[in-house]
């Protein structure tokens, strides 16, 4: 339950309500994580008023602020095809219209195809105070005991390389069971973040070849049993998946030469 409400104007003044020891402020995004809030009474800080909605692009790069709302990324067009994908399968219209960037990274768990995107493209976020930069797969393990600053501003990631993901789910509207998303720079370097499962996408594999995906992508799903599947059905199948984004990644190769 919301016991007060705050709608600073800028955000030294966000900063300051966040860190106030009196209050047990909570930031506000677009509020679909602090609307189904069920525990003792908060103080809640909204964010619209700090004009933290634009998205920038720079040297291969996209830094969307933290305000951005999901809806406004599949606009975008510097936004990769595979992310704005993800987004439509991940929420639907009014979810997307109401969840920002920033909100959605802190509360989505591993079944998010979206975050395992970003994860795949090692993007970094911002943290205030500070101006702190935090690589998303060092922070998100450790979300739920420490956090590296009050508040995301932004969040960067690579824009210009390839980009595949494939996943399993019971039903085109169901949440997926597994996820395999990949990333290859045109270095070489290749990514693989997996998810479908558990508090938050898990890195796989980041290398300078593809070589070994499907094995990784195996290893990686060892203990990754819950209520939704089975380890091994997902030690299975994920290989498999690999496989697919490595067929699509080879495909685009070609088709560029």
């Amino acid at each position: 339950m919301i016991k007060t409400y705050y709608r600073p104007t800028s955000l030294d003044e966000a900063l300051s309500l966040l860190s106030d020891p009196e209050k047990k402020t909570k930031p506000l995004g677009g509020g679909t994580s602090i609307s189904r809030h069920k525990g003792a009474e908060i103080d809640v800080v909204d964010l619209q008023g700090l004009g933290l909605d634009n998205i920038k692009t720079s040297g291969g790069r996209i830094t969307a602020e933290a305000m951005v709302r999901l809806e406004a990324l599949l606009s975008h067009p510097e936004v990769h095809e595979e992310l704005k994908r993800a987004i439509s399968i991940d929420a639907n219209e009014n979810i997307r219209n109401m969840a920002t960037l920033g909100g959605w990274l802190v509360s989505s768990q591993g079944r998010s195809i979206f975050s395992t995107l970003l994860m795949a493209l090692d993007a970094t976020l911002t943290w205030q105070p500070g101006d702190k930069k935090i690589r998303m797969g060092d922070w998100l393990p450790l979300r739920k005991f420490e956090s590296p600053g009050l508040l995301i501003t932004e969040i960067t990631w690579w824009s210009q390389l390839k980009l595949v993901f494939e996943y399993v789910a019971r039903s085109p509207k169901d949440v997926p069971l597994l996820i395999v998303a990949m990333a290859q720079w045109g270095s070489g370097r290749t990514r693989i973040a997996l998810g479908g499962f558990g508090e938050s996408p898990i890195l796989a594999m980041d290398g300078t070849e593809a070589e070994g995906a499907e094995v990784a992508c195996r290893n990686a799903y060892y203990e990754a049993e819950d209520e939704w599947a089975s380890a091994e059905y997902r030690r299975e199948v994920a290989p498999k998946l690999a496989k697919r984004c490595l067929a699509r990644i080879n495909a685009q190769e070609e088709s560029e030469d």
